[in-house]
């Protein structure tokens, strides 16, 4: 891959725990890095429940393998791409040439919650 086709700036969120004045333990999602990536879409459906529709799309990530990126998963991390939250789906590192890296990550369904200040 060139690296002029990593042409999309994403960010990586990081799961959180911040006590506040009075001891109160609140979850948070805060920008942990941010890098440049190839971006595609992977699926786009749309799906109909409780007479609500919504398009749920799947995208691809193409991104170099750096020690941040290694340690990117599925339960700690979500991307921000174009002002958007995906959760991240899979991790797929190349261990064969250990230059990229692809992560497949989905938009949020309906009525799943937000846990963002």
């Amino acid at each position: 891959m060139e690296i002029g086709t990593l042409n999309q700036r994403i960010a990586f969120l990081e799961h959180s725990t911040k006590i506040d004045g009075i001891g109160n333990h609140k979850a948070r999602w805060e920008e942990a890095f941010s890098c440049w990536a190839a971006v595609s879409v992977k699926t786009s459906t749309e799906t109909t429940e409780a007479g609500v529709t919504q398009e749920v799309v799947s995208l691809e990530f193409t991104v170099r393998q750096t020690p941040d990126t290694k340690r990117i998963n599925t339960t700690t991390h979500k991307l921000r791409f174009r002002g958007l939250v995906y959760d991240i789906n899979g991790v797929l590192p190349n261990y064969k040439s250990l230059d990229y890296m692809k992560i497949t990550a989905g938009t949020r369904k309906a009525g799943e919650q937000d846990d963002f200040d």
